[in-house]
């Protein structure tokens, strides 16, 4: 048993190795779809926060006026931003596949002549199958913001980031149904701020769910799964 332990142990922290000296976004393609689940689903937020009802104040004997129906619920969808903290949900209630995301405890500090971004995503699994993923080779930086303006790119996760903000030995086994796991995230940036994350749920880019770094200004609160 120990030895099977320490085999799982080794090729996972070959197969990260391998993920952070990776340049090509073609090889990370083929690395991202190597070691996670494909996930097709589009992510959506709703606002948890109550909406007030729309009340007036008449005369006596004043007809009460017709009153707008209230708002829809405020809904976030790909392409647009989510805020940090929103409950993400990708996979409709009841299928196999149903996720919720959130971005958390995003830090910046200066190192050196660059920053050293971390940050938190905790996934739960809501869903009835297992979900695997490895974060540190499906989520990137794409957009900062420096002394001389935004800048747009690839700001990938890195050993040296890693071991720099102390996150070693991070659990990437498959995450089984009804369970949430905090994943640690560091990568190094020019200075200044990041601007945008984004997550690749399907290994290319072509499904993905993209944070704005602050908190939502609409709505607060929680929903459930």
């Amino acid at each position: 048993m120990n030895e099977e332990h320490t085999l799982k142990e080794v090729q996972r922290g070959m197969l990260l190795r391998s993920i952070y000296v990776l340049v090509a976004p073609v090889m990370l393609v083929f690395a991202a779809l190597a070691c996670g689940t494909l996930v097709t689903e589009t992510a959506n937020y709703t606002c948890p926060t109550a909406i007030p009802q729309p009340t007036s104040t008449v005369l006596a004997g004043t007809p009460e006026p017709t009153l707008a129906p209230p708002p829809t619920p405020y809904t976030l969808a790909p392409p647009q931003d989510f805020y940090i903290g929103d409950a993400i949900f990708v996979g409709q209630p009841g299928a196999p596949l149903r996720l919720r995301f959130r971005l958390q405890n995003v830090q910046t500090q200066s190192a050196q002549s660059q920053n050293l971004v971390t940050w938190r995503l905790e996934i739960r699994n809501v869903g009835t199958t297992t979900y695997e993923t490895v974060p540190v080779a499906l989520m990137v930086i794409t957009r900062i913001t420096t002394a001389s303006g935004d800048q747009t790119g690839i700001w990938r996760t890195s050993e040296a980031a890693m071991n720099a903000a102390g996150f070693t030995n991070e659990n990437y086994d498959p995450l089984p149904p009804g369970a949430t796991r905090v994943y640690r995230l560091a990568a190094y940036i020019p200075a200044g701020s990041v601007s945008q994350f984004v997550y690749l749920l399907d290994g290319d880019g072509c499904n993905r769910i993209t944070w704005t770094n602050q908190g939502n200004p609409y709505c607060s609160g929680d929903v459930a799964d």
